[in-house]
């Protein structure tokens, strides 16, 4: 392994953020059957392991944020500063889908905790802005020594909770499962701004995607067949290192990709890349939204490339939406 030059490379970026909301909006649309049927066993077919790729969404977002702030060392005003408008961004977006909720009819009216949190990446990362400047300001020996802490602590305990449930399923430790306050976002913040500068054999990436793809599809076969119910290959999937190999393996292969001969497809993605945050944010109202009127949204399944060609067509709209509001008064809520 060796270090490459400092440069920018603005468009392997942009290109990791689009593919990495690419992954949110399919998992998200979820109209492809995983095949789990109840009193039968599940085994996985090619389609459904690749579809396992949606569990690298989150993860490649936190990576991709480390790859480009954490070397910048903000100081505590700057921190401040974007810890106070990530906060401002979930709470005025999560008002809105309230909203929008009210309108569709999709739920009775109740502002609690949890309504405010459907954009929980964006008080994640809040956090992850104050752990980095903690961790900043801390002497060198005792710097690695928490971050080490905070690197094993949620893939320990998500592990302790697979076995747990595997032994005995009525394990109901939830907060285990899921890294615990999302802290597995720290392993992807750093691990992305430890990759931003490497260079690995071209083999490497290729072994940690597969190495990262069977442990996910072995993980989704335990579960369904002791659990009986198909497994969520996304959110549960994030701390696990079946995620986090599989994310790797995606950020080298993208990371330094330049697409020069294709400049037409370079602009859209860029386009995508430069919107990935209001992606997040609007696929979810349209869904809400086009939920009233589509019969696609009424739990039906499709062809997994109709699914595609939806959670395209989700993040071409949304994007425009992003761009549009990004210009307007209130474009500080997505420029982040």
């Amino acid at each position: 392994m060796t270090k490459l030059t400092e440069k920018k490379r603005v468009f392997g970026y942009d290109a990791l953020k689009a593919l990495a909301a690419f992954f949110v909006v399919l998992y998200h649309v979820g109209m492809v059957g995983m095949g789990y049927r109840d009193g039968q066993y599940y085994y996985p077919t090619l389609v459904q392991v690749l579809w396992l790729f949606c569990a690298c969404g989150v993860p490649l977002f936190f990576m991709v944020n480390g790859a480009l702030t954490v070397h910048r060392n903000y100081d505590l005003k700057k921190t401040a500063s974007k810890v106070g408008r990530l906060i401002l961004a979930g709470l005025f977006w999560g008002l809105m889908v309230i909203c929008l909720q009210i309108y569709t009819k999709h739920k009775p009216f109740s502002l609690t905790p949890d309504r405010l949190n459907y954009y929980w990446f964006l008080f994640s990362l809040a956090l992850l802005y104050v752990v980095n400047y903690i961790i900043s300001q801390l002497p060198r020996w005792c710097r690695w020594l928490v971050v080490a802490a905070l690197l094993v602590y949620p893939f320990a305990t998500n592990l302790a909770w697979d076995l747990l449930t595997l032994h005995d399923p009525a394990t109901q430790v939830h907060s285990w499962r899921t890294g615990f306050f999302t802290l597995y976002s720290v392993v992807y913040l750093y691990a992305g701004d430890h990759l931003r500068l490497c260079s690995f054999k071209k083999w490497v990436p290729w072994v940690c995607a597969f190495l990262g793809l069977a442990l996910l599809a072995i993980e989704a076969m335990a579960f369904a067949n002791r659990l009986h119910h198909t497994f969520a290959a996304g959110n549960y999937c994030f701390p696990t290192l079946g995620a986090l190999s599989l994310s790797i393996a995606v950020f080298l292969w993208v990371r330094d990709c330049e697409m020069e001969r294709l400049p037409l497809l370079k602009r859209f993605i860029t386009f995508l890349g430069n919107n990935a945050l209001g992606i997040y944010i609007f696929h979810l109202m349209l869904m809400l939204l086009f939920g009233r009127f589509s019969p696609f949204e009424q739990g039906l399944y499709v062809h997994p490339v109709v699914a595609v060609l939806i959670t395209l067509v989700y993040m071409v709209l949304s994007a425009v939406i992003s761009e549009l509001i990004r210009r307007s008064p209130v474009g500080f809520l997505l420029k982040l």
